[in-house]
């Protein structure tokens, strides 16, 4: 199975399809199974390449390692490993985070973006207690965290996207506590993470995407890397949290094929 290894530490991921390449980069405690409903939809006129972070699906998981410029090094050796020049990253929340950060450390890499529901400088956001909650009782402060992340419509008429985004942090092979707490303790981690100063260094045309019922990283979080990177556009979406490419897959990819031909135009 393809993997890349750097410090020791190996990082799955697969390719499909020829084309402009895209390279998918999931959420926290995810894995790239969350992209299945445009995989094989974009590899049919793309080559697409999905990633398992590291601590993540088939990837390793060390006990430290967890800065996003870490996570942005590892897209870097995945590319060279696949042997693709210049790729468009589309990253949904920490996803999104490795994708700016890989603009900053190798723009000359990155044809644009889709950046989907996330932000950068979580932890301002979050109330103290939240760090005890989630040290205390990982899997019950996470279901909370969820509940918010997703819309009623979501919630409504399709369950099984909220069971998905469960399931996956419970599994150890897939995702564990100690991991979480690697990350969230990792001082250029997922909420510690920081680049407002330098989003304004961000130069490739770019798509923020935010769910209007996301409570996880709101719209106005959005509206900050909007705001801050040039060339940038914000699209909010109604009944929509956080995972909009399986809250509504059809109209998601809709958006994706849209900023593609703009990219290839």
């Amino acid at each position: 199975m393809p993997h890349i290894e750097r410090n020791g530490v190996k990082v799955f991921y697969e390719s499909f399809g020829q084309g402009t390449p895209i390279v998918f980069l999931h959420p926290f405690t995810t894995n790239r199974y969350i992209w299945s409903n445009q995989i094989f939809s974009f590899a049919r006129d793309h080559q697409v390449i999905v990633v398992d972070h590291r601590g993540h699906g088939q990837s390793d998981k060390p006990a430290s390692g967890y800065g996003i410029s870490e996570m942005a090094a590892d897209v870097v050796a995945i590319l060279d490993d696949a042997g693709v020049d210049k790729a468009v990253l589309v990253g949904n929340s920490i996803g999104g985070m490795i994708a700016m950060q890989t603009n900053l450390d190798a723009p000359q890499r990155v044809i644009g973006n889709l950046i989907l529901s996330s932000g950068t400088n979580l932890a301002a956001g979050l109330p103290p207690e939240a760090g005890e909650a989630f040290a205390t009782n990982f899997e019950a402060a996470f279901d909370g965290l969820l509940e918010g992340a997703t819309s009623a419509k979501t919630k409504r008429d399709k369950p099984w996207v909220v069971n998905y985004a469960a399931d996956v942090y419970r599994v150890d092979g897939n995702f564990s506590h100690d991991v979480f707490m690697a990350n969230a303790g990792d001082p250029a981690g997922v909420f510690s993470w920081n680049i407002t100063d330098q989003l304004k260094d961000i130069q490739a045309p770019t798509l923020v995407i935010a769910g209007e019922e996301d409570q996880a990283t709101t719209v106005e979080v959005n509206q900050v890397l909007a705001d801050n990177i040039p060339n940038a556009t914000l699209k909010v979406v109604p009944e929509v949290g956080h995972f909009y490419q399986q809250e509504s897959p059809v109209d998601f990819n809709n958006d994706l094929r849209s900023f593609l031909k703009q990219l290839e135009g």
